[in-house]
């Protein structure tokens, strides 16, 4: 009797077993499968995605690159707002100039200032200073997400307006100074600069 209670214990445990493991089994074979979805629909997407590309690529080729350029609106020029200069931003020293203020103004050939991405570089020159090699007092470097946060517009139209610190790069024996701006078009690759001078 014991023996028949023992090995009627054994085939349950062994039924117990068998059925986790087929479930446990089932599990694997469902999450597989649902990756396995996943996948097919990421590929999907991937070569929706690659045929519009080269269908895209194949209408670049067949458009003139002179006659695309020309048709962009692009900026041709750059210029130097004449509100362009030095600042007192701090307001602790009175007329002790910490800030320099660019309004830069791209412009297409229509001669409007147009939004466009790109590069800039600033440059603030004292071309009076006594030795060359200190004629360059200070640069900037803005990259392009830094600059498409300086848009804006006024009364007088659209500009970008760049508020670079001096950080005591002045002596206060400069009585005149140019500043000079470097504009890299991203679009169509133009490297645009003015200068003009400022004083104190």
């Amino acid at each position: 009797m014991k023996r028949t209670v023992m090995l009627m214990l054994v085939l349950l445990a062994a039924t117990g077993c068998r059925d986790e493991a087929d479930r446990s089994l089932w599990g694997q074979i469902e999450g597989l499968s649902q990756e396995n979805t996943a996948l097919s629909l990421e590929v999907q997407q991937l070569r929706r995605e690659n045929a519009a590309l080269t269908e895209q690529l194949c209408t670049l080729a067949g458009i003139d690159q002179k006659e695309r350029l020309d048709a962009l609106i692009v900026p041709v020029a750059v210029r130097i707002g004449r509100l362009s200069g030095l600042y007192d931003k701090s307001g602790k020293q009175e007329g002790s100039p910490d800030t320099l203020v660019v309004y830069l103004e791209p412009i297409d050939t229509q001669q409007d200032i147009v939004k466009a991405a790109g590069r800039v570089r600033v440059e603030l020159w004292n071309l009076t200073a006594p030795s060359p090699q200190n004629a360059c007092i200070k640069q900037w470097d803005i990259d392009p997400s830094q600059l498409r946060q300086t848009w804006g517009r006024g009364l007088l139209g659209a500009y970008y307006r760049l508020q670079l610190p001096l950080e005591g790069c002045l002596t206060g024996s400069e009585k005149e100074l140019t500043v000079r701006v470097e504009f890299t078009d991203y679009l169509a690759g133009r490297v645009l600069t003015d200068q003009t001078r400022i004083e104190k």
